[in-house]
């Protein structure tokens, strides 16, 4: 019968003269390594067959008796942006990036929604004015320049957006994140609204505090797409 190395009694000889250790076991040289040894074996038993703590079992006995929290199955995360003191949101899978302002090349006798051509990584997009489809008034014009009144109090971007295959580009006033919304949570559209706002919008949310309108992509991109082209 094997004799036990003495630190086995204190349960950890694994870790002192084992792998773990100085490797000065002799029962290396039949065992190779500490989990093929009986020692090793006993003590797992001995852990295993060892009476919980106090309290062990009434705790998790309350934890397992928690009614469980379940996240509405129907959430989606929303991009949340500024345009004029209308905040808007559109849904993530709608948005490519976001960029810094850079200029906005017009197209000669074109005008109105569509702004002109933006270079976004080498690539030439048409870039619209998004407040003009939705009717808002915009404190700057979208040629990639910020007003004065916003330099310094917020950070307007361009937003790469598009579906079906379709990128456009188009200037906001503020980004602020991305939002995990339940659409459980969504309202009817407030008769307050713009009619051209409204049109497009499915619905409208809380954030911070404030209302925030989350666009309908589709119908947005399509009646850009025929008012365009």
């Amino acid at each position: 019968m094997m004799t036990l190395p003495v630190t086995a009694e204190r349960g950890d000889c694994w870790n002192r003269i084992g792998v773990g250790g100085d490797r000065s076991c002799p029962e290396l040289a039949t065992f190779v390594h500490c989990h093929n040894c009986p020692v090793h074996s006993a003590a797992g038993r001995r852990f295993l067959d060892s009476l919980p703590p106090a309290g062990y079992l009434e705790e998790w006995t309350a934890r397992l008796a928690e009614d469980k929290v379940e996240e509405p199955v129907d959430v989606q995360g929303v991009v949340l942006f500024r345009l004029g003191n209308e905040w808007l949101a559109l849904p993530a899978g709608a948005l490519h990036e976001v960029i810094s302002l850079r200029p906005i090349h017009r197209i000669p006798f074109h005008g109105g929604l569509l702004a002109g051509v933006v270079n976004v990584r080498g690539e030439l997009h048409l870039a619209i004015r998004l407040d003009h489809l939705l009717g808002l008034t915009h404190r700057a014009e979208a040629n990639g320049e910020s007003s004065s009144s916003d330099a310094g109090r917020t950070a307007p971007r361009l937003l790469v957006a598009g579906r079906d295959g379709e990128t456009w580009v188009f200037r906001v006033d503020e980004v602020d994140r991305v939002h995990r919304l339940a659409m459980s949570e969504l309202q009817s559209v407030p008769p307050t609204l713009g009619r051209s706002t409204s049109r497009f919008t499915r619905g409208v949310f809380r954030s911070r505090d404030r209302a925030v309108g989350l666009l309908d992509e589709r119908h947005l991109f399509e009646a850009v797409r025929t008012s365009v082209r």
